[in-house]
């Protein structure tokens, strides 16, 4: 049986266009139904894997991109129910996240997961101590002093770095920066 070759580089490139636009945002919002960020990475997996292995095709991208977003919520919800019984996810549910099931906060979120795929991929065009101190204190949450000596450097040279950060992602975000300054708030604090 002959193999097309061709047809492999382009599946590949579409796979890998896939996985760069939605792994991340979909971790994210995975993430916040299920405060595990292992378990978020694996849910996202194993509905890309579906997606891959079922060949599914879609419309356009906003159909993918509908798709995606609410077979990881779903996905997200029933790893909540197989950890749990029924009454407590109900209660987690509610005390972790109440507008949950309500439709314009499911929006939110996943307004909060594509800017997080804006601002990761931001942060990667920064120079590398910056990058690394706006990551630390972005992703991580780490405070300044925690900083410092993770990086062995001043706790001057860690507000110099978030500082520098905060107006190269100003520039480079310069469309979308009221919402992301919203999300950054605490970071530049």
């Amino acid at each position: 049986m002959p193999v097309d070759v061709h047809n492999l580089q382009e599946e590949r490139k579409r796979w890998e266009l896939i996985y760069e636009r939605f792994y991340q945002p979909l971790c994210f919002f995975s993430y916040s139904i299920l405060n595990d960020q292992q378990k978020a990475e694996d849910v996202v997996q194993a509905v890309l894997v579906k997606l891959w292995q079922e060949q599914i095709r879609f419309e356009d991208m906003q159909h993918m991109h509908n798709y995606l977003y609410k077979s990881v919520r779903n996905a997200s919800v029933n790893e909540l129910n197989a950890e749990s019984t029924h009454s407590r996810i109900l209660k987690g549910l509610g005390d972790r996240n109440p507008e949950l099931y309500k439709q314009d906060d499911h929006f939110h979120t996943i307004i909060r997961a594509e800017l997080y795929k804006h601002i990761l991929d931001a942060a990667s065009q920064l120079p590398d101590k910056t990058s690394e101190v706006f990551k630390l204190a972005f992703f991580e949450q780490k405070t300044n002093p925690e900083i410092a000596e993770i990086l062995d450097i001043s706790i001057n040279t860690v507000k110099v770095h978030k500082n520098n950060a905060k107006k190269a992602l100003q520039r480079i975000l310069k469309d979308l920066y009221p919402l992301v300054a919203l999300i950054l708030w605490k970071t530049f604090q």
